[in-house]
């Protein structure tokens, strides 16, 4: 099997809707031998925040030397983004080996449930066959989809991350934070430790609720760690980023360098420290060094990226309400700029309208555009709601063409914006030719 017979066959498992079971990836998981219990996890849920999180945990200790085997989703330009070990996705040919060992065992897994895998079971098998090959000593792995019912909810996690809670998926986890946050406490699991930035008091309490049930030793951002500061370099500076400061669980961390925008990504800086100092267990087996130097050198693609300068190119792959909130803030705020030129496109199970309320005040022109996703609001419909909002609109319905025509109207002192999903960020990357990562 090659690499596009290995996208031909997972293509097909995409037919296959969310469940709410993990019964099909527990059989699969033990006709394989059951390789997510071979290495300790630090498995990571939330509305936001969460791939962030985990490249930044995996920076901190991977930088200590620890082999570390990193999961996250969805993936922006190719699926081996997935799947990487010491920060390198996996290669073509790996991950077309790894997918042809494990589909005799898919295929029964699929007779004998009568319920066939989808898209995200067989990939998250698959990488957890991979790091298991590989040895990984720990495994960072973020949720797919809510918590309880995700399935990577069934790795060996003695430690767990809850970024924050918002209203997103609201068809699958429920219509109000309490809901959602019932689904994301599914990840904690007995006598563990839970790093959590939930702020919502509604929200907290199930959380606290849960950790109880499970005798589990909740760590709480501004209660147990908190963040000190927060400073923004502009962008003229020359060092897009901020300056941090970090009361950990073990130790103060007076000045780290986050090289990310947005107060948003020192929040899960701080997350992301607390979470290593857990893990580490003591100060002499988590040096200050590695976690400024893994902060220092750590790549969140699509998350307020700066690509280009004269003009400034960004993008942020902000796909709900929440998100495009705090894409609003750091243009508000941490940017210098004279125009915004907003290039958008949204999924159609998102709520375009809230999005589009928070960035719109910001935007001087706004290009709609729609990614190759099936869910992929078209471009004109879109446009449609930007004008129903008040702003005029033009429409280029490919990305790629989307990006180089705003591009032509922004001049030096301007800033063009990419969002809307992940996958439109994704098809923007690659058009400006970035390479995953």
């Amino acid at each position: 099997m090659d690499f596009k017979a290995a996208e031909e066959y997972l293509a097909k498992s995409a037919m296959h809707g969310i469940k709410p079971s993990l019964d099909r990836i527990r059989l699969l998981l033990a006709k394989m031998g059951d390789p997510q219990l071979r290495f300790p996890s630090i498995h990571i849920t939330g509305t936001n925040g969460k791939t962030s999180v985990a490249r930044m945990v995996a920076s901190i200790l991977e930088v200590g030397g620890r082999k570390v085997g990193r999961y996250t989703s969805p993936h922006m330009q190719s699926i081996t983004e997935r799947m990487c070990v010491d920060g390198r996705p996996i290669s073509e040919r790996d991950f077309a080996a790894t997918l042809e060992r494990i589909i005799p065992l898919v295929e029964e897994t699929d007779a004998e449930t009568g319920d066939p895998l989808s898209y995200f079971e067989v990939t998250t098998a698959m990488a957890f066959g991979y790091f298991a090959q590989r040895k990984v000593e720990v495994g960072v792995i973020e949720v797919g989809l809510g918590g309880r019912w995700d399935a990577t909810n069934l790795v060996d996690s003695r430690l767990q991350i809850i970024t924050g809670v918002a209203l997103d998926h609201m068809a699958e986890l429920g219509d109000t934070l309490e809901k959602i946050a019932w689904e994301k406490a599914g990840i904690i699991k007995e006598d563990s430790y839970v790093i959590s930035a939930v702020g919502d008091p509604g929200a907290l309490e199930v959380i606290e609720r849960a950790c109880e049930e499970k005798r589990s030793n909740l760590k709480l951002l501004g209660r147990d760690f908190s963040l000190l500061y927060n400073l923004t370099y502009g962008v003229d500076t020359g060092r897009i980023g901020q300056a941090v400061g970090v009361r950990g669980l073990l130790r103060e961390y007076p000045e780290l360098f986050v090289p990310l925008l947005g107060d948003h990504q020192a929040v899960n800086a701080a997350c992301a420290v607390a979470a290593c100092e857990c893990y580490a267990g003591t100060l002499a087996a988590l040096s200050s060094t590695e976690v400024e130097m893994g902060l220092r050198r750590v790549k969140s693609p699509g998350r307020l990226e700066v690509v280009s300068r004269d003009p400034l190119l960004l993008l942020d792959g902000a796909h709900n309400p929440d998100g495009a909130g705090r894409l609003a803030q750091v243009l508000a705020n941490d940017l210098d700029y004279e125009r915004c030129i907003l290039v958008v496109g949204i999924l159609e199970d998102k709520d375009a309208l809230a999005m589009l309320a928070s960035l719109l005040p910001l935007a001087h022109t706004v290009v709609a555009t729609q990614s190759g996703d099936e869910r992929a609001i078209p471009a004109h419909r879109l446009a449609e709601m930007v004008k129903g909002l008040g702003k005029d609109c033009v429409v280029v319905e490919q990305v790629g063409e989307a990006v180089r025509f705003a591009r032509t109207l922004a001049t030096v002192s301007d800033v063009v914006c990419v969002t809307g999903s992940l996958y439109t960020v994704g098809e923007a990357r690659t058009a400006l030719g970035l390479k995953p990562e």
